[in-house]
């Protein structure tokens, strides 16, 4: 790609984007790593200050997205969308009510839970109608945790086909 071409693809995109390049832009070619620093020193992004500075704001942003379990349901009446199952390594403290546990996110079909998009440690003030919940952080897939969720959910299933083949 020549280097006009670049010029004009940079010229193009927002100073986000441009900030995003250049901080990964350990694999850039010459020509791209030349067009880039032009367009950041004609937007005045161009300074040591502005990377450090978007750096940080990035590796918040990261941070809070990667806590972030998503919209949980998307049409709850039919249950399909997003819930949490499991509770394993469960904590409570009497005196604040407040119960933080390890669970896996499912994507649901019929209530029945799928695919696990992440395993978090959450943060929950316990009683019957507190249903908010704090995400302290993403960690990596239970699989333990995933394979007893599955189970639990193929004998409920089990237990509904065999009640239903004796009506």
């Amino acid at each position: 790609m020549e280097h006009q071409e670049l010029v004009k693809r940079y010229a193009t995109k927002s100073d986000e984007e441009l900030l995003r390049i250049r901080l990964d832009s350990t694999n850039l070619r010459q020509e791209a790593t030349i067009a880039l620093a032009g367009e950041l020193a004609k937007r005045g992004l161009g300074g040591e200050d502005k990377l450090s500075a978007f750096r940080e704001r990035e590796e918040e942003r990261e941070e809070t997205e990667s806590k972030n379990p998503g919209n949980l349901f998307l049409a709850s009446r039919f249950g399909i969308g997003r819930w949490y199952f499991g509770k394993a390594e469960r904590s409570f403290d009497s005196a604040t009510r407040i119960e933080r546990f390890q669970t896996t996110v499912f994507i649901l079909l019929l209530w029945f839970p799928l695919i696990p998009t992440g395993t978090y440690l959450i943060r929950k003030r316990a009683g019957f109608f507190a249903n908010k919940i704090t995400v302290e952080r993403k960690l990596p897939l239970d699989w333990g945790q995933i394979l007893r969720v599955w189970g639990v959910a193929l004998a409920g299933l089990a237990a509904l086909i065999f009640v239903i083949k004796r009506l």
